[in-house]
C-alpha cells in the first residue's frame, strides 16, 4: 500500500518519536551526559578571556599559563636538548631552488625526516619558514614517503621567493609511521593518564627543527615564521605558543573552540595530535593568545566542517582582547576564504602575503602560484631503509616519564613529609583528591523496593549538582537490631553486566533486567553478617549507560577529557560522594558505625583515591593491577604517582585488606607497614 505524502510525514514523525523514545529507554544515560558536557563546556568558556584585561595582568599570568600548556603537552620539565645528529642525505638544485634531504634526532632515536628548501638567488641570511605538515598520506607499494611530500609545493614557493623553508614529517604520517590515534581508535586510554599527547611530540620536533635551523648560515634566526594546514595548523599553534623565536605565524585550518569540539561533535573528526591533555580546563583561545603580541594570521575556509567558521570567529574575537591589551592589534588578523577543509590557492596567498609583510616588510602583490613539481622518490630521506635504532613508533611509551619510584621511609616524620609531597603532586589531577568540577552527590531517592528472604533490596537514585545521577542497589537486613556495618561494593563495568566483589565472591548486575542476578544468594550472604551492602553502579553503566557502540562511547570519553575530566575521575567522585553521604547520615541511606569499601582491579585504585585523607573507612581490595598504567584513567595521574605510592597513602589512612599477592607494590608497602603503624591484612 502506498501512502499519500500528507499521511507519510506524520508516520515518519511518529516513527522518529518512537525510535527516540526507545533509545532513551535503552540508553538512559545519554541525555544526562550530553547535558553534563554542555555544562562543562560552558564552564570552560566562562573562564576563557571573558573579563577585561590589562597588559600588566596578561604579562603577570603568562608564565604560569606557559607552564600549564607545557604540562598539558608533556613538556614540563623540558626534555633534554640532546645532540641533533643532523645528517644531510642529499642536495640537488632544481628550477630556482635547492632541496636538501635531511634527518635529525629531536631526542635519541626520535628521528625527524625533513626537506630543506633553499633559494638559488639573493644573499642570505634569509627569512626562514618552518612548515609543519598536516595529515597527507603519501604511500606507494607499502613505502611511506612522508606528509612533507604532500605539501612540497609550499616549500618550492618559499624558496623561489627568497626564503629558507624546512618541511618536517610528523610521527604518524612520516617516513617512519608512528601513532596519533591512541584514544581515537586504538583504546590507549593510558595516554591521558600518562599526560601524553602526540601534540607534544610534534611541538618538540618543531622546536628542535628551529634549533637545527639556527646552525645554518643561510638562516636569519631573527626572522622565523611557522605555518601548516590542518594537523600542521595545530602544530603551528603549539609551537608558536611555546617558542618565542617564532616572529610570525599562520596556522591554517588548525583551531576551533571547545563548543565546536564537544557540543557540535567536531572532536570525532580529529585524532589526538589536535589536543592537549586538558587538565587545567583551557579553551583554545587561550592557546591562540599565547602568541601575542607577535604577528598572527588565523586562516580558515568558510565551509570547513571540522573547523567550523563560527568557532574560529569566537577564537579570533577572544584573542583580540589580549592583542588589544598589549597594543598589538595590527599584528593580529583573520583570513577567511571560500571552500571546504582543503589546501587552496586562496588560503596559500593569504599566508604568503602575511610572511612577506612581517618577515620582509613587503606588501607587493603575490604573483607566483605554488605548484607541485617533484616526485615522492625525489624527497625521500630514508631511501636505504628506516634507521634500526628509531624510537618513533614507540614514542608514546617513553616521551613523558612515569612517576619516579621512591624508597618508602620507615621513619614517621620522613613519611609525613613524603605524604604531603605525594598529595601535592596529585592535587591538580582532576578527581584524584577532590571531586571533579561540577559533580557532587547530594540527595537520595528510593525508586523501588523488594523484600527477599529477610533482606530489603532498594533501588536508589542519588542526585548530584549536575545533570548526572548515581545509582545504587542497597541490600539491607530486615531486623530491629542495629547494623554491624555498611559495605560499599564498587562495580566493575563489563560488556553486558556490572560485576561486584562481596566478601570475596562475585556478584553480577544485569543491565538488561536492571537487577542483581541471583538475589536470593546475595540476601543469604547479607543477612548472615547483619550489614547493609550498597552496590554502586559506575557512571556510564546500568541506568546511566550511554550508547551501544564502542565508537560512540569512545568519543564521549574523549569529550570528557577535552573539558578537563575523565570518566574514571567522575567514578572516583561517585565513590567519594557516597562515602561522605554515609558519614553524614544522609536521609535515605542506612546508618551504622563502621564502613568498608570493597573493590577489584582498576576500581580498587579508585577506592583508594576516593578515600584519601577522608572519612574513617576500611578498604578491601582485590586483583590490584601491576601498575597504575593498568588502572583508572585520570588526567596526568601516572606521571604524578605510582601504585606503590598510592597504596602507601591508602595504608597510612585506613586499614587495608588485600589479596595474598607477591606483587612488588604490595610487598614494598608491607615492608614499611609495621614501623609506621599501618594495618595491612591479606586474604
Amino acid at each position: 500500500m502506498l501512502l499519500h505524502p500528507r499521511l507519510l510525514i506524520p508516520c515518519l514523525l511518529s516513527f522518529a518519536t518512537i525510535t527516540a523514545t526507545l533509545a532513551v529507554a535503552e540508553y538512559p544515560g545519554r541525555g544526562p551526559i550530553d547535558a553534563y558536557l554542555t555544562e562543562r563546556t560552558e564552564a570552560v568558556e566562562s573562564r576563557c578571556l571573558t573579563e577585561p584585561l590589562t597588559a600588566e595582568q596578561w604579562q603577570a599570568n603568562r608564565p604560569e599559563l606557559e607552564l600549564q600548556l607545557r604540562d598539558m603537552l608533556g613538556l614540563n620539565p623540558w626534555p633534554e636538548r640532546t645532540d641533533l645528529k643532523p645528517t644531510i642525505v642529499d642536495r640537488k638544485q632544481y628550477d630556482g631552488y635547492i632541496v636538501e634531504r635531511i634527518h635529525f634526532q629531536s631526542r635519541p632515536g626520535l628521528y625527524v625526516s625533513a626537506n630543506l628548501y633553499l633559494p638559488t638567488v639573493g644573499e642570505g641570511p634569509f627569512p626562514t619558514i618552518l612548515y609543519v605538515c598536516g595529515h597527507a598520506r603519501v604511500k606507494e607499494n607499502g613505502v611511506s614517503y612522508g606528509n612533507k611530500v604532500g605539501y612540497h609545493h609550499h616549500g618550492i614557493w618559499f624558496a623561489r621567493q627568497g626564503y629558507v623553508c624546512m618541511m618536517i614529517d610528523t610521527i604518524q604520517l612520516g617516513e617512519i609511521e608512528g601513532i596519533h590515534h591512541g584514544t581515537y581508535s586504538k583504546g590507549m586510554w593510558w595516554w591521558a593518564s600518562r599526560g601524553y599527547t602526540p601534540a607534544g611530540v610534534e611541538a618538540w620536533n618543531s622546536m628542535r627543527a628551529l634549533d637545527y635551523l639556527e646552525t645554518r648560515p643561510e638562516v636569519d634566526a631573527k626572522r622565523f615564521g611557522i605555518t601548516g594546514r590542518s594537523g600542521g595548523g595545530s602544530y603551528s599553534w603549539w609551537t608558536a605558543a611555546l617558542d618565542q623565536r617564532i616572529v610570525a605565524a599562520v596556522p591554517v585550518a588548525g583551531i576551533t573552540d571547545m563548543r565546536n569540539h564537544v557540543i557540535d561533535g567536531c572532536i570525532e573528526g580529529h585524532c589526538d595530535c589536535m589536543f592537549m591533555v586538558n587538565r587545567f580546563g583551557w579553551d583554545f583561545a587561550t592557546v591562540a593568545a599565547m602568541i601575542a603580541p607577535r604577528a598572527l594570521l588565523i586562516a580558515n575556509s568558510h565551509r570547513d566542517r571540522i573547523f567550523p567558521l563560527d568557532g574560529v570567529i569566537r577564537v579570533y574575537d577572544k584573542t583580540t582582547k589580549v592583542y588589544d591589551a598589549l597594543d598589538a592589534r595590527d599584528n593580529l588578523a583573520i583570513h577567511i576564504t571560500e571552500g571546504p577543509h582543503k589546501d587552496t590557492q586562496a588560503l596559500r596567498v593569504g599566508a604568503f602575503a602575511w610572511f612577506e609583510k612581517h618577515l620582509k616588510n613587503s606588501t607587493d602583490e603575490i604573483e607566483e602560484v605554488a605548484r607541485k613539481a617533484l616526485e615522492p622518490q625525489q624527497l625521500q630521506v630514508y631511501g636505504d631503509g628506516i634507521p634500526s635504532d628509531q624510537q618513533v613508533t614507540n614514542v608514546q611509551e617513553w616521551f613523558v616519564p612515569l612517576a619516579a619510584a621512591i624508597d618508602l621511609p620507615t621513619d614517621k616524620a620522613a613519611w609525613s613529609d613524603l605524604r604531603n609531597q605525594l598529595l601535592a603532586r596529585i592535587d591538580d589531577v582532576p578527581g584524584a583528591t577532590k571531586n571533579v568540577e561540577g559533580f557532587a552527590l547530594q540527595a537520595v531517592e528510593e525508586t523501588k523496593q523488594q523484600a527477599i528472604d529477610g533482606v530489603q533490596f532498594q533501588n536508589l537514585e542519588i542526585e548530584s549538582d549536575s545533570p548526572l545521577k548515581s545509582f545504587v542497589i542497597a541490600a539491607i537486613p530486615s531486623t530491629d537490631k542495629p547494623l554491624d556495618g555498611i559495605k560499599i561494593c564498587v562495580g566493575s563495568p563489563g560488556q553486558e553486566n556490572v560485576s561486584f566483589i562481596l566478601d570475596g565472591k562475585t556478584v553480577q548486575y544485569s543491565a538488561k533486567e536492571d537487577a542483581l542476578i541471583d538475589p536470593q544468594a546475595i540476601a543469604k550472604q547479607v543477612a548472615s553478617k547483619n550489614e547493609a551492602v550498597l552496590f554502586l553502579m559506575p557512571q556510564g553503566t546500568g541506568k546511566s549507560r550511554w550508547m551501544e557502540t564502542e565508537k560512540e562511547t569512545t568519543h564521549l570519553r574523549r569529550r570528557l577529557h577535552l573539558v578537563g575530566q575523565s570518566l574514571d575521575g567522575i567514578r572516583v567522585s561517585e565513590i567519594r560522594g557516597l562515602v561522605k553521604l554515609l558519614a553524614a547520615k544522609t536521609e535515605g541511606l542506612p546508618a551504622a558505625g563502621s564502613l568498608d569499601v570493597e573493590a577489584a582491579g582498576s576500581e580498587a585504585c579508585m577506592a583508594m583515591l576516593a578515600t584519601l585523607g577522608g572519612e574513617d573507612v576500611s578498604l578491601t581490595l582485590h586483583q590490584l593491577p601491576e601498575s597504575l598504567s593498568d588502572g583508572p584513567i585520570l588526567l596526568g595521574l601516572t606521571k604524578a604517582i605510582d601504585l606503590t605510592q598510592l597504596l602507601a597513602l591508602a595504608a597510612a589512612d585506613h586499614e587495608l585488606t588485600v589479596d595474598a599477592s607477591d606483587s612488588q607494590p604490595i610487598q614494598r608497602v608491607k615492608a614499611v607497614a609495621k614501623p609506621l603503624g599501618w594495618k595491612i591484612a591479606s586474604e
